[in-house]
């Protein structure tokens, strides 16, 4: 059964954010276009090029910094690292 779209963009921006050592969201940003361009020159499928789409813009327009420090001590804290 294949993965809600979401599910895919979620994954995404919890990729970014833990793989990133952030002081702004800029840097965020930064890190996040990156991916997304290189996905964008994937031969992968459409959905998981708009997934990586949608995680950018999310990560853009809808997270705050706070949100982002929050969701990488979520994902940290019941990751045990």
């Amino acid at each position: 059964m294949a993965k809600n779209p979401n599910i895919y963009k979620f994954e995404i921006i919890e990729r970014i954010i833990t793989e990133v050592d952030f002081k702004t969201k800029e840097e965020v940003l930064d890190f996040a276009r990156k991916v997304r361009d290189i996905a964008l020159d994937k031969d992968i499928s459409s959905e998981i090029k708009n997934a990586f789409k949608n995680a950018y813009k999310e990560i853009d327009e809808e997270l705050t910094l706070g949100n982002l420090r929050e969701i990488k001590k979520i994902i940290t804290d019941n990751s045990g690292k």
